[in-house]
Parts: structure tokens; sequence; C-alpha cells
């Protein structure tokens, strides 16, 4: 009981959160989701109006992983793999690897990586903050496009797939 009524907590601080920031900045700047390009950073939010149409306690949850990310919180970002996924792929793993996996950054976030293509590593003391460009629900699931923009000034893509109906939601990452 305790566990969901923090989710619980979490999900309606995001929600209060979301109002207040999209009623100050005066309400919808652009089209919903699965628009094609790329957003503004202003848009690059799980509160902003790209996003208005998506699951609150999904906000909430990418609100928690930008900040993750922003504060280079290493133990809650590794923590956030669904449990098989998790079960199977971290142990053979080392940690940018499996970060890499994970949050489907650099060729992972194609359907497809290009054979040859060197494997991705993920290090979060690299990441300056991700930025949210769409997303689209497919079932149970949602599937974020993204980038991670990095203290040198380049640019990672990244695709998260959220498992969001889970009591704590969960982010199932690419099999290697």
């Amino acid at each position: 009981m305790k566990k969901n009524g923090f989710v619980l907590l979490y999900a309606i601080t995001g929600l209060c959160a979301a109002t207040a920031l999209l009623s100050c900045a005066g309400g919808p700047k652009s089209a919903g989701h699965g628009e094609a390009g790329i957003a503004a950073p202003e848009d690059s939010r799980p509160d902003s109006a790209a996003f208005r149409d998506m699951p609150p306690e999904a906000q909430a949850y990418l609100e928690l992983l930008a900040r993750a990310f922003i504060d280079q919180d290493e133990n809650f970002l590794l923590a956030q793999g669904e449990a098989q996924f998790e079960a199977e792929v971290k142990p053979g793993c080392d940690r940018e690897t499996y970060l890499a996996l994970l949050y489907r950054s650099g060729a992972y976030a194609a359907e497809s990586p290009r054979a040859g293509t060197r494997n991705p590593r993920l290090n979060p003391a690299e990441i300056r903050r991700i930025e949210y460009i769409r997303w689209q629900e497919n079932g149970p699931v949602l599937e974020i496009e993204g980038r991670f923009l990095t203290v040198t000034g380049g640019i990672i893509p990244c695709r998260i797939i959220l498992l969001w109906r889970l009591k704590e939601p969960k982010i199932l990452g690419r099999f290697p």
C-alpha cells in the first residue's frame, strides 16, 4: 500500500506541475504527438503541448527520468529496467553498455541498427539532459523518441519503451 501511495503521489505531483507550467506558458504552442520533425526545446518536456495527451502517470515518470539525467543519478538510471530485461541483460554487460541498451541510445535507437556499427555506450556523466521529441502509444507501451544532449554539445538519439502501466513504471531495453 505504501509503494502505491508513493506512485500515486508522484503522478499527482507530476500532473500538478504540468498543469502549472502549461498555464504559465499560455497553453499549447504546437501540434500533438506523432508529428514529424524535431521538437523545439520548450516542447521537449513531458508537460509540453506535444505531450498533453500522454497519461499523467507517464508524464510524471518522464519528468523523474529527465531529472535523473540532469542530476546524473546513476543508481536511479540503472534501476529503471524491466525485471526480465534486467535479469537477462545486466549480468552480461558493463554499466555503459547496459545503459545504452536500456535507453536504446545511439545506433540502438533505430529499429534495425546497421551491421558493423560500433556498439554504443552511454555514460551518464557525459549527458547534460534528455529531450523528448515525440511519443506513440502501442497498447500498454509508450514509445518515446528522444535525444541526449551531451556536455560537449553532441546529440545522441534514443528510444524509450516505457511500460507505464506497471505498479512501478519500467523501461524495456533492447535485447542484444
